[in-house]
């Protein structure tokens, strides 16, 4: 089974959600900032897609929408 970026963002962000409510986006903004830090370009835009989507299923959202240039990069 394959799985692709997009939908592996949208389970971490899922996941996240229900594991940590509210606090999701900003824990996984945290791990985009430490990410970022030590230089892992791609991953700190893959946690800002987890953090924008678990914010878009916060808040009643169902349909991520992903900035897949972002991720081209």
């Amino acid at each position: 089974m394959n799985v692709s970026l997009e939908q592996a963002i949208e389970i971490h962000a899922r996941a996240l959600s229900r594991r940590l409510k509210s606090d999701a986006p900003a824990n996984a903004r945290e791990r985009a900032a430490q990410l970022k830090e030590k230089g892992d370009h791609e991953g700190h835009l893959v946690w800002l897609n987890v953090a924008e989507t678990s914010e878009r299923l916060l808040s009643g959202g169902e349909e991520p929408q992903f900035a897949s240039s972002r991720l081209e990069h």
